[in-house]
């Protein structure tokens, strides 16, 4: 699609989403006050009810359920909306700014730089609020940024938020902590152009543990950091995975959807098919854990056999498997995960053999740790620790051996 396609798609799909999730009695209502600022003739009313449906549409792609503010009671004190994770039931109060840019209409190159990333940031926070505070800021601007964003707006906006927390309110206080996310939907400034997409970055305003800057050496301590923000790390692996309008109405892979190949059937966790041992003879496995690793070529499946041990395989892809993996990461294996990317690092690696080793007995950690020389040590650990130190030990040791 051309830009210009996809932010008018978008928008229709994003107030579908809306009105679908919306009690029934209420949905007319939310969506009325939605498209009465978007017809708005101020610029600043459409465009920051625009942005409103994207924040919108992005915590209901996640799974949270949205409480909206009314938006006819005269005041300006109050955040857009409250989002509760249906797991833990965690509240959180939802501002959303954008930049006012004209959309389509390319302005001089250093207005497009001025961000007002950490003067959105306080006005937000200045905001009413029952629960722990996220901020959605849309910078609005036609750059296109690669994977080096030094230089970018991504790099100007990180050092907006941290300058941001030496800021007092009129109490000579700070503003409370908040988790931050900036967005540029680009393809809103360039509506010719073809396959421009999202771009986000998530950091902690006063939140010294979340967001690119974070220092953590230990898979525990990284255990401890992914529960401590659950909620939020869903909904940013949700605003990564889930930008496009889906294809199936059941959601599933339309790779899949419209026709498997018979002779390289699907991988799916939970199935069981025949795989090497260890030594190399083929026998009934159920493929536990997978992870489609694009730096080492393949997927590596994770597989219980019979007697009860574990081996890992290597999969080659087709070229069918590799496109549906790229659009659908997260269900590529047949049922959601909390987490398909590929690991960027040895914790991120380590978090893959967590999920099948965290519930291993600790006889069996013991014997799969029989000539490691703290072997004595370790055996006066209880099993929760010591699955731990056993998937840091071998996250560490895979991870290096592929970087040789």
């Amino acid at each position: 699609m051309t830009g210009a396609q996809r932010a008018f798609l978008n928008l229709a799909y994003n107030l579908y989403l809306i009105a679908h999730h919306s009690e029934p009695e209420h949905a007319k209502q939310i969506l009325d006050s939605f498209v009465w600022r978007l017809k708005s003739a101020r610029t600043d009313d459409f465009v920051g009810k625009l942005f409103e449906t994207y924040a919108s549409a992005a915590f209901l792609k996640a799974g949270f359920t949205i409480d909206y503010e009314n938006e006819k009671d005269g005041t300006d004190s109050h955040v857009e909306f409250s989002a509760t994770h249906p797991e833990t039931g965690r509240k959180f109060s939802v501002e959303v700014k954008a930049r006012n840019r004209t959309i389509g209409v390319d302005g001089p190159m250093d207005e497009a730089k001025r961000l007002r990333v950490g003067q959105k940031l306080v006005k937000a926070l200045r905001k009413s609020a029952d629960h722990e505070r996220i901020v959605f800021i849309e910078v609005n601007v036609p750059d296109i940024v690669g994977s080096d964003y030094s230089g970018t707006w991504v790099e100007s906006a990180l050092e907006q938020i941290k300058e941001s927390e030496n800021f007092l309110d009129s109490s000579s206080k700070h503003y409370p902590p908040a988790y931050v996310v900036v967005t540029n939907h680009a393809y809103h400034n360039n509506l010719e152009a073809s396959d421009i997409g999202l771009q986000a970055i998530a950091d902690g305003y006063r939140i010294s543990d979340f967001g690119p800057r974070t220092q953590i050496s230990r898979f525990g301590e990284y255990l401890e950091n992914l529960e401590r923000h659950k909620e939020m790390l869903t909904l940013f692996d949700s605003l990564k995975e889930h930008s496009h309008i889906p294809i199936t109405f059941d959601g599933e892979i339309p790779e899949f959807a419209f026709g498997e190949d018979d002779e390289y059937p699907r991988l799916r966790i939970g199935h069981e098919y025949m795989i090497p041992d260890e030594n190399g003879q083929l026998v009934p496995g159920v493929l536990e854990q997978a992870l489609v690793m694009e730096a080492w070529g393949n997927a590596q499946g994770v597989y219980h056999l019979r007697n009860g041990k574990r081996v890992m395989v290597s999969h080659e892809l087709t070229e069918r498997e590799w496109s549906a993996w790229k659009q659908h990461p997260e269900t590529f294996f047949g049922r959601v995960e909390e987490k398909r990317s590929e690991p960027q690092n040895w914790l991120e690696l380590a978090e893959f053999f967590y999920r099948s080793y965290r519930e291993t007995g600790k006889e069996k950690l013991l014997e799969f740790m029989a000539d490691h020389e703290d072997a004595a040590e370790l055996a006066t650990l209880e099993q929760a620790e010591l699955s731990i130190i056993y998937c840091e030990r071998i996250g560490w040791s895979a991870w290096n051996d592929s970087h040789k």
